[in-house]
């Protein structure tokens, strides 16, 4: 039958715009549609009784019956067997409700029995005061995480009052052992006893050397003690510390490690020499006392951190370091305020600055470096302090102040690690709470009694250091001489070990304060007080030089040699201290990241402070530029006869240069100015060779060849110039630059360009030709065009109006 078609379909093909023919093809062609499935589906049905009689011809009737009884058995058995299953199924899960809850019964009741026995066990344990094994019975049952403690039992609340009362056994015990331990330790001290021993690994522990606390990590035993603690800890210490331990194990962590702690505090103030001060002893050298004290204060922590890592967990460490930076606040500070006072460092500062502020009120100069500079036996002037005295006071103030810096950061470092660890892990946040709510927190106290007094010596440090600073710099002035005829005086050597033996003083104290303040001063230093020395000595030179200049003429050779020798070496003590400075600053740089190494905030400081020396460096420099220019200046104005440097220059004015081409042949044969004025400047180079230092050489030698091609210039722009004198001017030119070259080490070339660029000018044949090497791009012209038409303007063959008409 022809597929109905849907009013809705049929609805959506019909339009109203239709005309009747329109309509009746639409339903001639629906018709042949329905014709056309009409006949498919004939098709289809002739195929399916094609099959039907090929599925007949397969299957016979009998074997169809056989069949089908035998799958209506298999059916009854399946029914039969799923119900028998499912029955079954039932009983297996009832089964297995009744193990379960068999097994609870019987794991009840083996923990029933394990409690009584336990209880049993530690009654027993308790009567016999072996507490860490009670200890260990109780921890089992009520604070192992993997036990199943009984709920509503009573057996567990009398174990619990058995802990308790283990608690307050062990916490008596404890506390008479402590007291008995701190009796033997004074009896032991005022007998004379042994020291607690104490080695190079105790500032391992602090992060010194990694080598030692791992070897000491490596030794420990079952108990957690490695082998040095057997060695230095007393039995009656040992005990306490076992009892200790003990208290973690019976949930009281934090109380455990209170005492712990404080009793290792006891341990190492009534055991240990080296933390004992003596009030009235003149011959304590009290650097090596400090190191002692903070050796065996690290060896503490060294010596007990393992043990309370496995006892009271990862972090705890935390409070015997509380416990020691607590104690170091007393016996520390108590050892470096007697070392203020036994030095009279006070007393020295004060002396210091009122010699200082009489050294400013006074009239002059002059009198000032005299009277601060007398120096009698042991004595530095009128302040009356032994510049080696100074000295040796600023090496222990310096080492104290390292000291107690290093300490103290890395100590802190340690803490904060500890710190970070109790909050970190899980476990230990009950001990981290507990500990918030101590007097001690959980964290050092930001700045310490010892912090502040070592401020206090800092300040002192830095007073005292300026002074002997100063006394040494003016005294290294005063005592200045050239007796080994080197190329400085000994002052610049002497004040530049000065400076950076102060300098490295400051910055071994690791503090970079002072560091930074000491540099500063010695750069003030350098920008006035040794800086107006050498100025000064360099400008009484220049005046006396210009004096037998202009009064003796050529007569007195020698003593305007020995003055040209005296502005040489000053010449040198300020290029050569410009260096230093340079030097210094470089060997502060590595300093400061040697010392600085974990500290960056520190080396950013003490790097800008260091770029003032840079500055410093530079105005030195310039110094030396100005007065390398008067040097040259004065150098070619000397009258020392015909063949003097400025003579020869001033002949370059008679030279011709409007020559014929056979007065070229000739010239090159019989003028010898050239060779003279080259001679001339070799033997310049000659005597000054070795007296002046090579840089100073080499700025001697930029000066003159920049005055020479000067002079040469001005002299040249009043001349006429033929073809061939041109050619003998670029030639005359390029001899002279020729020997600046090889005597220089720095290539003068450019300084000689412009000349260059003149004689080429001068050798075109004709004007228009300027134009081909003006816009070409082989050079820089060094000239500006109105200079080029000057240069042309000075050829006797080129005319004038030529040359106004170049558009350059």
């Amino acid at each position: 039958m022809p597929t109905e078609v849907p009013s809705s379909e049929r609805s959506l093909e019909l339009n109203p715009n239709l005309t009747i023919n329109d309509v009746v093809q639409q339903i001639q062609r629906c018709v042949e549609d329905d014709q056309e499935i009409q006949h498919e589906l004939e098709a289809l049905l002739g195929e399916r009784q094609a099959l039907e009689a090929k599925i007949d011809r397969i299957m016979y009737p009998a074997e169809a019956h056989s069949l089908k009884q035998n799958m209506r058995s298999l059916t009854d058995k399946i029914r039969d067997t799923s119900v028998t299953a499912y029955s079954l199924s039932s009983k297996v899960h009832r089964l297995d409700v009744t193990q379960a809850r068999l097994e609870e019964a019987i794991n009840r009741v083996e923990q029933i029995v394990n409690l009584k026995t336990t209880i049993d066990k530690v009654n027993v344990l308790i009567e016999k005061k072996e507490y860490y094994e009670a200890a260990k019975l109780t921890n089992s049952i009520l604070h192992d995480k993997e036990a199943h403690m009984l709920e509503n039992d009573t057996s567990v609340e009398v174990l619990r009052d058995l802990e308790r009362a283990l608690v307050t056994l062990v916490v008596k015990e404890c506390d008479r052992a402590a007291l008995k331990a701190a009796d033997a330790a004074k009896r032991k001290m005022r007998s004379g006893g042994s020291d607690l021993k104490s080695s190079g690994g105790g500032r391992a522990s602090l992060g010194i050397d990694e080598d030692v606390v791992s070897n000491a990590d490596a030794g420990n035993t079952n108990d957690g003690e490695n082998d040095g603690e057997e060695d230095s800890v007393s039995p009656e210490f040992r005990r306490v510390f076992e009892l200790c331990r003990i208290l973690a194990l019976l949930d009281k962590q934090h109380q455990g490690l209170g005492r712990y702690c404080f009793a290792a505090r006891t341990m190492l103030v009534l055991g240990s020499r080296k933390l004992q001060i003596a009030k009235n002893s003149t011959e304590i050298r009290y650097p090596d006392r400090l190191s002692e004290m903070l050796d065996a204060i690290a060896y503490c922590i060294q010596l007990h951190t393992n043990t309370l890592r496995e006892s009271f967990g990862p972090g705890s460490e935390l409070r015997l370091i509380q416990e020691l930076v607590e104690e170091c606040d007393s016996k520390i500070h108590s050892l470096v305020h007697q070392f203020i006072e036994t030095k009279k460092i006070p007393k020295i500062m004060k002396g210091v600055q009122k010699f200082r502020m009489a050294s400013l009120s006074r009239d002059s100069k002059s009198t000032s470096q005299h009277e601060d500079g007398v120096k009698g036996k042991g004595k530095s002037g009128d302040s009356g302090y032994d510049p080696k005295m100074l000295d040796g006071l600023l090496e222990e103030i310096a080492y104290v102040c390292r000291e107690i810096q290093i300490f103290d950061f890395n100590i802190r470092q340690r803490g904060d690690s500890a710190r970070n660890e109790l909050k970190r892990i899980p476990s230990q946040q009950r001990l981290w709470k507990a500990m918030c709510e101590d007097r001690m927190k959980d964290k050092l106290p930001r700045t310490t009694k010892v912090n502040q007094l070592q401020q206090e010596l800092t300040s002192f440090y830095i007073v005292i250091e300026e002074y002997f600073m100063t006394q040494d710099v003016q005294t290294a002035i005063e005592l200045d001489d050239n007796s080994e005829q080197a190329q400085t005086t000994s002052m610049v050597d002497d004040v530049f070990y000065i400076l950076k033996k102060c300098s490295e003083r400051a910055f071994s104290t690791c503090d970079v304060n002072s560091a930074c303040a000491i540099v500063n001063l010695l750069n003030s230093m350098l920008e006035t007080l040794y800086k107006q020395e050498l100025s000064s000595k360099l400008s009484v030179c220049w005046e006396r030089s210009h004096q037998i200049t202009q009064i003796l003429f050529a007569q007195d050779q020698l003593k305007q040699k020995q003055v040209e020798d005296s502005m040489i070496l000053a010449l040198n003590n300020i290029q050569v201290s410009s260096s230093h400075i340079l030097t210094l600053r470089k060997h502060l740089l590595s300093h400061t990241m040697d010392v600085f190494e974990h500290m960056p905030n520190a080396i950013n400081m003490a790097k800008q402070c260091l770029e003032g020396l840079s500055d410093t460096s530079e105005s030195y420099m310039r110094l030396v530029h100005t007065y390398v220019a008067k040097f040259v200046k004065d150098q070619v104005n000397k009258v020392n006869g015909p063949q003097a440097l400025g003579s020869l220059l001033e002949r370059f004015g008679q030279q011709k240069y409007d020559l014929k081409e056979v007065d070229f042949a000739s010239r090159e044969a019989n003028d010898n100015y050239i060779p003279t004025l080259l001679e001339t400047l070799h033997q310049q180079h000659q005597s000054m060779e070795g007296r002046l230092t090579e840089t100073n050489m080499e700025l001697i030698l930029h000066s003159l060849a920049t005055h020479i091609v000067t002079t040469i210039e001005t002299y040249a722009m009043r001349k006429k110039f033929t073809f061939w004198g041109g050619l003998q001017f670029d030639k005359d030119i390029r001899k002279v630059s020729g020997l600046f070259n090889k005597l220089c080490n720095k290539p003068v070339r450019d300084k000689f360009t412009r000349l260059l660029q003149i004689a080429s000018l001068l050798q075109v044949d004709k004007v228009e030709e300027i134009l081909d090497y003006w816009t070409s791009d082989a050079q820089v012209w060094r000239l500006s065009p109105m200079d080029v038409k000057a240069v042309l303007s000075l050829r006797v063959e080129f005319s004038q109006p030529a040359i106004d008409a170049l558009k350059l």
